[in-house]
């Protein structure tokens, strides 16, 4: 019986940085010199994923080439084998590659199977490999496959035809709330089919909309979890097999934590927001204080992926404002423990009213003088921005983004948006989660973050006096339900109303949706956590007349 050593290697790749990303790579092989005989990284994990079209640039290529080499004589002089992920040249085409270095010596196979679709592109920049057949690893026969590979039996057929000892899977796999339980039920339909263990390698980290959940494990020939790294965090496990009689044996198995939906929600938002301002070179936050629900939660996942010296509030009261509204404002800013500034916007109001009604002839409409408070606050935002190299976070939900109940150029401006793709009832379940969280697993304070009045309080831009959302907008409940169905589901009208719901309040709905488009395509990227997300997962076209 001879044993291996093979290291799960979940890093955090930066797109673009391809000298980090084989530094980081280098560390790996430096930590585990006489300690492993093979480490496997992501898919595409010097270059970034996805690389969208800075593929294109020649330029790009000869610093890949030029890492990988060096990436390639580290590992020969460690006497290390790796599996590491790389665009690499093919037929006058890219291919999405995996290449395995052995002794100084490649072997690369290219990506056969091309996703192209959600928020996947990959046929556009790269070509289809040819078929290939498996790689010789010491006396291992190892059946590797890039991603989407796994999700088709064709390419296992093949390789268990060759009598493959060992599967490995590296990947470059986005989160969405369906995507953890979808992957290990392809990977165990996988190991129904071949009886082979199967080893699953993802990327960890937040990429502009993209999080990436991390998750690796390894499954062996019964389909069972013998091994499973962290969710949501940077990992690297050795993991020790027996190879005796072309079979495969795991001395140990571990028992595996599966998180629920909120732990997974809340993290990934946490994330991608860390990653998007560490990524992009930000150093600290802003975003308005309303007192209400949504600028509550955007504050204290801000604090939790940044830490609270790194966020700052700002407070921008009119006279629609409620006493109560300010109260939880502040409560916001002591439960956090945040920086925050007040600016009263009701001079800089009047002052445009003013302005207006000698071009408008006092016939100032409610929607422009409600819209007009936005943009003063938006605007002050903005300057601070800018003032301060701050990374603006704009605060509104799925919801509101899905009917337009959003300022374009006020409460919608932005840098980022870290609640875009959270429905208001899900946020809510959110936040209580959050409240009742006793494990320090984040930056910001333990227990309660988010004030229990701006939870408890019926919802409102308080824009007029004594306004509430549900004076244009069904209950949450309800609109959330619909839009839902209309979103996620694509459902017709028809078939919502089969459900239950009012068709007079369903084609209202639709008809928010349809004429939103035009805000949603300005609005800034967010976290995508469904399986529909605005963005490059739902492109609808801006003018439509298809409303049905």
């Amino acid at each position: 019986m001879t044993s291996y050593n093979i290291v799960l290697a979940q890093i955090n790749p930066e797109l673009g940085n391809i000298k980090e990303n084989a530094n980081k790579i280098i560390k790996i092989l430096t930590k585990y010199t006489n300690k492993a005989d093979l480490i496997v990284f992501p898919e595409l994990s010097l270059l970034g994923y996805p690389p969208e079209d800075l593929i294109l640039r020649k330029k790009l290529h000869l610093e890949l080439q030029k890492y990988l080499k060096i990436v390639e004589l580290f590992a020969k002089k460690k006497k290390i084998s790796i599996i590491v992920g790389a665009p690499m040249k093919i037929k006058n085409s890219i291919g999405n590659a995996a290449i395995y270095i052995h002794n100084g010596k490649r072997k690369i196979i290219f990506k056969n199977n091309l996703p192209n679709y959600g928020v996947f592109d990959e046929k556009r920049i790269f070509i289809e490999g040819p078929k290939y057949n498996y790689i010789k690893f010491k006396k291992i026969k190892i059946g590797l496959m890039i991603c989407e590979d796994m999700w088709t039996e064709k390419i296992a057929r093949n390789l268990i035809k060759d009598k493959v000892d060992i599967f490995i899977v590296i990947n470059a796999s986005p989160y969405d709330n369906q995507k953890q339980i979808q992957r290990a039920k392809v990977a165990k339909k996988i190991i129904k089919i071949t009886k082979r263990p199967l080893v699953y390698v993802n990327q960890i980290g937040g990429q502009d909309e993209l999080v990436f959940d991390g998750g690796s494990f390894i499954l062996d020939n019964e389909g069972i979890i013998v091994n499973q790294l962290n969710f949501w965090k940077e990992q690297n496990k050795n993991i020790e097999i027996k190879f005796k009689k072309n079979k495969i044996l795991f001395p140990t198995y571990e028992k595996c934590f599966i998180p629920d939906q909120n732990f997974n929600t809340w993290n990934a938002l946490v994330l991608g927001l860390r990653d998007y301002v560490k990524k992009n070179l930000f150093k600290k936050v802003i975003l308005g204080l309303s007192g209400g629900i949504d600028s509550a939660v955007s504050a204290a996942i801000a604090v939790d992926a940044l830490g609270n010296s790194n966020v700052i509030g700002v407070k921008m009261p009119s006279k629609f404002s409620s006493k109560s509204s300010i109260i939880d404002a502040d409560e916001t800013i002591r439960l956090l423990k945040i920086k925050s500034e007040t600016i009263k916007i009701n001079q800089i109001y009047d002052k445009y009213l003013t302005i207006l009604s000698k071009n408008f002839k006092k016939n100032i409409s409610s929607l422009t003088r409600e819209n007009l408070q936005s943009r003063i606050r938006g605007s002050l935002l903005m300057s601070f921005s800018n003032n301060y190299s701050y990374l603006l976070i704009s605060t509104g939900n799925k919801s509101e983004m899905s009917v337009g109940y959003s300022t374009i150029y006020g409460d919608m401006n932005g840098g980022f948006n870290v609640l875009k793709d959270i429905y208001k009832t899900d946020l809510y379940k959110l936040a209580n989660w959050r409240n009742e969280l006793k494990d320090k697993l984040f930056k910001g304070p333990i227990g309660n973050v988010i004030p229990k009045n701006s939870l408890l309080k019926p919802p409102s831009a308080e824009l007029s006096f004594n306004q509430k959302d549900t004076d244009s907008l069904p209950e949450y409940v309800i609109l959330d339900k619909i839009l839902f169905y209309l979103i996620e589901k694509e459902l017709s009208i028809e078939e919502i109303c089969r459900k239950g719901y009012s068709e007079k309040i369903v084609k209202k709905i639709l008809r928010l949706l349809l004429l939103s488009e035009y805000k949603r395509r300005q609005a800034p990227p967010g976290v995508k956590i469904s399986v529909k997300s605005f963005g490059k997962e739902r492109r609808y076209p801006i003018t439509n007349h298809f409303k049905k």
